[in-house]
């Protein structure tokens, strides 16, 4: 799970109704052994052999993918799951960067800022490059960085910022959030920074510099900051690739504050300018100049892919996925430096895994195709799901689903799925079928303005506009969970999430996991037997891509 507190997803909404499953024709008859299938046992034997010390992290591009690569696909040829065209494996073209030195000045009419890698900095550069000279790239304060036409929202109205570089807030405007405009407290699409990059290159800036405030952000600058020298991947880009900035800088909010002091302006004043609809980008006065070095390796990593074709429309899709990846090895944390993501994400490795078996157990295929994809490189920006997103082995406009699965919890028998962003698309509606079957309610993320929705393996197919759903087991804040419970939550968020203790281990519960498993399962199966095509609800940002592609195809 890619820089998830993952304690926010246990979440505090009512319970949502559903007509339960019926159960008792001949379909349903085996449709209820698969469920049977699915088992807590079955799952931990996948996760104790994904987390294992041998599988050394699952980082992309070591030997631990290699070994993750043959678990997989050997147990999808033992459970009888078809490879696409191209076989099991779909090359994902990385681009490993570590920026070894950066220095940047940013010069005011009243002074000059120094930035320091790791210090007050963070910085990338763009596309293949592996050094980056700027030399008196004018400063241009765009706001929040957002242009959303069918908002009526333009942070680069009326100002041309070729060649410059730009400097944009996080998130969504503070307060405009609360009205029509955006999403109230929770973060929409438009305000996560793939968003933001994506609109500066499109601009023609030559550089951002994007500024980390904590208070939104819910995380210090330190928390960051540790990482300024470690290895970055990125996907490798094609000749149509959409054009993108050269570099990106990540400051602290402090730091933007003295580099507009010495350009003789007021960073809050502004800030507070960029809120309201009609804001106009400023020319600050001052100029960036420096260097960006980073080593630039390639390499290629895979996805791994599976389906069971559909006995009546084989040519309509319900995609699975989880990413296999973790973090690999790195710094010594209580003598150990394997880093063995059993929670995250052997578990919901496993889970597609025992999906793919059951699926494969039914006395005859769904309706629908069903298809099994394991991520790659979901730790280092979703890229194995947007590689995937770009270049799909099954059509995106024939894909009626996408379910994912990322890190789920072996503490207890949950009674709740915490659905991130409910609200967002008609998949709910099966899944709170599935989940009453199983005696699970349904409830949303209690802290949306985080962007959990946006940091794994589902959000590059909804920006393509494919109806996608993300959801964990947990427990329903009604009756209490036992303060027990909650502190193994607390205890993993604080002491195991993404270090070497995020092990499989003996006193797990896998009753609960086994659950969410059976509720993914009822919920695809459903789907995948359905007339109807699921879209997302009227309100989602994401409706108009899927309405184009629905019409596109009659």
């Amino acid at each position: 799970m890619k820089a998830l507190p993952i304690i926010q997803l246990i979440g505090t909404v009512a319970l949502l109704g559903g007509s339960a499953l019926a159960a008792d024709s001949p379909r349903n008859a085996g449709r209820d052994r698969a469920l049977d299938s699915i088992t807590g046992a079955d799952m931990g034997r996948h996760v104790s052999v994904l987390a294992s010390d041998e599988f050394g992290g699952r980082a992309p591009s070591t030997p631990g993918e290699e070994k993750t690569l043959q678990y997989i696909t050997g147990q999808f040829r033992e459970y009888g799951i078809r490879k696409p065209a191209g076989g099991y494996l779909q090359k994902v073209p990385l681009l490993r960067k570590t920026v070894s030195d950066a220095a940047i000045t940013v010069a005011g009419r009243q002074g000059s800022i120094e930035l320091k890698l790791g210090d007050n900095m963070l910085a990338k550069t763009g596309g293949d490059a592996g050094r980056v000279v700027i030399k008196d790239s004018d400063l241009v304060f765009v706001g929040y960085g957002i242009v959303a036409d069918e908002l009526g929202w333009n942070d680069y109205d009326g100002v041309d910022v070729t060649g410059k570089t730009v400097v944009v807030l996080m998130n969504d405007p503070a307060g405009v959030a609360d009205s029509l405009y955006f999403k109230g407290r929770a973060l929409s699409h438009y305000g996560t920074s793939t968003f933001k990059g994506e609109v500066a290159g499109r601009m023609g800036a030559r550089g951002v510099l994007y500024v980390h405030d904590e208070a939104v952000a819910g995380y210090p600058w330190q928390a960051v900051a540790t990482s300024a020298r470690q290895p970055k991947y990125q996907l490798q880009k094609g000749k149509d690739a959409a054009p993108s900035t050269e570099f990106w800088v990540t400051l602290p909010i402090a730091t933007a504050r003295e580099i507009f002091t010495s350009a003789g302006a007021d960073f809050d004043q502004l800030a507070e300018t960029a809120r309201a609809p009609g804001f106009r980008a400023v020319e600050v006065a001052a100029r960036v100049s420096g260097t960006i070095a980073a080593s630039v390796e390639r390499s290629t990593s895979h996805n791994v892919i599976g389906y069971i074709r559909g006995s009546e429309q084989p040519d309509e899709y319900v995609v699975y996925t989880a990413h296999w990846d973790h973090v690999g090895i790195g710094a010594v944390v209580d003598g150990d430096s394997i880093y063995n993501g059993a929670v995250d994400n052997a578990t919901g490795t496993a889970a597609l895994l025992e999906l793919a078996q059951a699926y494969a157990s039914l006395p005859a295929p769904p309706r629908r195709s069903v298809v099994f994809v394991a991520m790659t490189a979901e730790e280092q920006g979703l890229l194995g799901s947007y590689h995937y997103a770009d270049h799909p082995v099954f059509p995106l406009e024939n894909t009626v689903a996408v379910i994912n699965m990322d890190a789920l919890f072996p503490f207890d028998d949950w009674n709740g799925m915490t659905v991130v962003a409910m609200g967002s698309s008609e998949l709910e509606d099966y899944m709170s079928a599935a989940a009453k079957e199983l005696g699970r309610g349904l409830q949303a993320d209690p802290q949306p303005e985080f962007g959990a929705f946006f940091r794994s393996d589902h959000y590059p197919f909804a920006k393509k506009g494919v109806p996608a759903i993300f959801a964990v087991g947990g427990p329903l804040d009604e009756p209490a969970p036992p303060d027990a419970i909650m502190q193994r939550f607390t205890d993993y968020v604080t002491n195991s999430y993404h270090r070497p203790s995020d092990e499989y281990g003996s006193d797990w519960n896998l009753d609960g996991i086994a659950g969410d498993t059976k509720v993914y399962f009822l919920t695809g199966y459903a789907i995948a037997n359905d007339d109807r095509v699921p879209n997302w609800y009227f309100d989602s940002e994401f409706r108009s891509l899927r309405d184009e592609q629905i019409e596109k195809k009659r």
